[in-house]
């Protein structure tokens, strides 16, 4: 499995960083057991030396084993790795990341994997799976999310560590994530379904272009306007006409002295916002719920931008069931009627939101 190991002169990767004061993937590869070699292969004659895989279901564990296939089967035979549930947010005290470490190194290669959608990977023998699971279950953690099942749920940060954040990012994710758990880890939907919860319209974990569904924080009174902080960061060098320039409903106006917004031209986004302090979100709050983003060109439809299915779906007080509710009976919908291998934007554009919410039991006129 480990392949060659590249801690000898015959590993050839000129063009790649090793040196210097800051981590290197290369550096990092080679102190691990992946198989560089194979990387080097790739690399020499410009084609990946890994091919297609699949996933792997076990007699104990229905998702989160995957597998890529060897082109080069005289250096490695096969890549396997587990796929972990991780914590959403992206926060990891030091001990639970030692710990995982050292899973790693006692079953796997050595190496863990951040991947671009959020998830950890770990890769590992096959035959150090089950054993691998075990010291990441004794962790608390679980697996899943590989097959056509809910991916694992990721979020932004939330207010844990931002002040834009209008709902709590993290707390909804885990929400979510615990009530569908077995939805991640035994497939039975047409396609994989990636899930995120982005705090507010900045999205700025790109959710609504990549996410199949996204629930993003969002608030339905008009912005709180703070008209003594107003002065007070123009009079600091604030450039009142570039924040109105920039309001996309040309919704703000100013008399010099005090600011008004205009409620039939805001669109509540985070404009304002951003740009000055005295701008804050309203307390109206709750999530909008985007569906269909995916960033693949598989499919008739091709990448796609999501879609508002439903504006507002209220959130008070930490109460998640009514976002969950609405989720599941989507669920239900797409498993009744999407088809083989479609993506639930593709779903949505054969199917149309109109057809979708009347399946669901909600009036497509009067949202949630």
């Amino acid at each position: 499995m480990a392949g060659t190991r590249p801690d000898d002169e015959r590993t050839n990767l000129r063009h790649a960083p090793t040196e210097g004061r800051y981590p290197s993937h290369v550096r990092e590869l080679v102190a691990s057991k992946f198989p560089i070699a194979m990387y080097e292969a790739g690399l020499a004659d410009g084609t990946p030396a890994w091919g297609h895989g699949g996933f792997l279901l076990l007699d104990d564990l229905a998702a989160g084993v995957t597998y890529r296939a060897s082109r080069r089967p005289d250096l490695v035979s096969e890549s396997v790795l587990v796929r972990v549930l991780a914590p959403v947010g992206g926060w990891f005290s030091a001990d639970l990341l030692d710990r995982m470490a050292d899973a790693a190194d006692q079953h796997g290669e050595g190496l863990i994997h951040l991947t671009t959608g959020g998830t950890i990977e770990i890769y590992v023998p096959r035959e150090n799976v089950m054993p691998l699971v075990a010291a990441l279950n004794d962790c608390g953690l679980d697996v899943g999310s590989t097959g056509d099942d809910l991916r694992g749920v990721t979020a932004c940060c939330g207010p844990a560590r931002c002040d834009c954040a209008i709902v709590d990012a993290t707390g909804l994710a885990t929400a979510i994530g615990r009530q569908f758990m077995d939805e991640q880890q035994y497939p039975g939907f047409p396609h994989k379904c990636k899930t995120a919860v982005a705090g507010c319209a900045n999205d700025c974990i790109r959710a609504v272009m990549q996410k199949d569904h996204t629930f993003v924080g969002v608030y339905r009174d008009l912005p709180r306007l703070d008209q003594e902080r107003l002065r007070e960061w123009i009079a600091g060098g604030g450039e009142m006409d570039a924040l109105m320039a920039a309001c996309p409903g040309a919704a703000i106006r100013f008399d010099g002295q005090e600011a008004v917004i205009d409620g039939d031209r805001c669109a509540r986004c985070m404009v304002c916002i951003n740009r000055s302090p005295a701008f804050r979100p309203g307390r109206e709050r709750g999530v909008a719920w985007v569906v269909g983003g995916k960033y693949g060109c598989r499919g008739p439809a091709g990448p796609m931008v999501g879609t508002v299915l439903i504006p507002f779906i209220p959130v008070v007080d930490g109460d998640y069931s009514q976002v969950a509710d609405v989720f599941a009976r989507f669920l239900e919908v797409w498993s009744e009627h999407g088809g083989i291998k479609e993506r639930v934007g593709d779903f949505i554009v054969r199917y149309g939101t109109d057809n979708i919410l009347r399946e669901m039991g909600l009036d497509p006129e009067g949202g949630c």
